[in-house]
């Protein structure tokens, strides 16, 4: 698990890094270490993105150490990152898992679409009907609760999914 957080994060523990080491204690806790073995409490002392990187390289390192090779079925798992973080997770969930199935927000895609080019075997749209007139552009007129699959990659958009801009968007601002 170390070593796959270490990598997610880029930390280098040689170097100057905050984040030296993370292990898991006798009583299963999830312990990281900052400089001088300063044990840190992630819920407190990591952002957003370390906290995630932390939990998949977690669930990575179980998924290997178990020797099980099951998909990894992961929702959102890079929302608040981004950049060297958030492509350098990704790389590595792709690289560590057997089968690996994301569900990843337009936000999440952004910035990784080339490494979603080269590893993705099947890409597919969702989209939930009930996102229009707010979110979706098009009316897709379907009344039921339904969630709408279409053919377009994370490259393109269709009528079905194509999405508002946020400046398309009707929001209220007040002051």
């Amino acid at each position: 698990m170390n070593e796959i957080f270490l990598e997610m994060i880029g930390a280098d523990p040689e170097q100057f890094a905050i984040i030296k080491r993370a292990e898991i204690s006798k009583e299963f806790d999830i312990i990281v270490y900052g400089p001088l073995g300063k044990t840190l409490n992630p819920e407190r002392d990591l952002n957003g993105a370390s906290r995630r990187a932390l939990t998949l390289a977690f669930i990575l390192a179980l998924t290997l150490v178990s020797e099980v090779e099951a998909p990894n079925v992961i929702d959102t798992p890079l929302g608040m990152m981004s950049g060297y973080v958030k492509r350098s997770v990704l790389r590595t969930a792709i690289q560590k898992s057997a089968q690996l199935i994301l569900f990843l927000t337009h936000d999440e895609i952004s910035g990784c679409e080339e490494i979603l080019d080269e590893a993705a075997g099947v890409v597919v749209t969702l989209t939930n009907p009930a996102h229009y007139p707010k979110m979706l552009v098009n009316d897709p007129h379907f009344t039921e609760q339904t969630i709408l699959a279409c053919d377009c990659t994370h490259r393109d958009e269709c009528q079905l999914c194509q999405r508002r801009v946020d400046a398309e968007a009707d929001v209220e601002v007040s002051i």
